[in-house]
């Protein structure tokens, strides 16, 4: 019993290790950026993430690309009709998102017409609750 729960904590690690990994993992060529933060505007109310989300989402035009541009292919598929190869596609694209890039991303594949699975609902919650 107790090797069971060894193996099961190792298997655990090792996944952990694997996400943290593949969020951090610079791609070969991609040069360095920087950021710089931005200074908010003398008129801002201390909450320009807020304000920020809310002027984007009223550009309905507006659409950003996460490098999941594959995703497309899954435009007007219901949201539990996915295979786990597919959910494990936007799986890929969601763990190596910022926390504070998902809310901006799920945005993005809402107004590309595109439902996000429905296992992936709640790692997505949490990951932005992590912010």
């Amino acid at each position: 019993m107790e090797l069971v729960l060894l193996l099961i904590l190792a298997l655990g690690l090792l996944i952990a290790l694997f996400v943290l990994i593949r969020a951090n993992r610079k791609k070969p060529g991609e040069p360095k950026v920087e950021e710089v933060p931005a200074t908010p505007a003398s008129d801002c109310c201390g909450a320009h993430e807020v304000c920020e989300y809310d002027l984007i989402k009223m550009d309905e035009k507006r659409i950003d690309y996460y490098e999941d541009e594959e995703l497309d292919a899954f435009k007007n598929i219901n949201e539990d009709a996915y295979t786990d190869k597919q959910i494990d596609q936007f799986r890929e694209v969601l763990y190596t998102l910022k926390t504070d890039e998902i809310r901006y991303w799920l945005l993005s594949i809402e107004r590309r017409n595109i439902q996000l699975p429905l296992p992936l609902r709640d790692e997505a919650r949490m990951l932005m609750a992590e912010a």
